[in-house]
């Protein structure tokens, strides 16, 4: 099993020769956007799409613990993809909601005024 981390390079820094600093360059672990996933499946959720990027999340941390970091890279890409659709489709059902509470509360309210029995108490009071 071949490990997928780049070499270490060594860079020494600016400076003498004879300093002996030398910076270690680390490999950058790949995104498993966990948190947002997570956010996405409790505040949300449409059509399942947050259980299913917790699920590739999952995936992509597994992935990194393991050490096959482009298969995280992957999971992880794809966790924010499905991640993204569920905040636009979130987004947009907010938005549809408050179009329709606008539309159809003042209609309700007109409805009710335009009752010949508005404003009068049903008990002769």
């Amino acid at each position: 099993m071949q490990n997928s981390y780049r070499p270490m390079e060594n860079f020494p820094l600016q400076g003498d020769a004879g300093d002996g600093t030398v910076v270690v360059s680390m490999p950058e672990h790949p995104k498993d956007y966990i948190v947002w996933s997570l956010s996405t499946l409790y505040f949300g959720n449409p059509f399942c799409l947050g259980l299913l990027a917790f699920y590739f999340s999952v995936k992509s941390r597994d992935r990194k613990m393991v050490g096959d970091l482009s298969g995280a890279k992957s999971y992880g890409s794809t966790a924010c993809c499905i991640n993204g659709w569920a905040l636009a489709l979130i987004i947009l059902f907010i938005i549809i909601a408050i179009i329709i509470v606008a539309v159809t509360v003042p209609a309700i309210v007109d409805h009710i005024k335009s009752e010949p029995s508005y404003g009068k108490y049903p008990y002769g009071v």
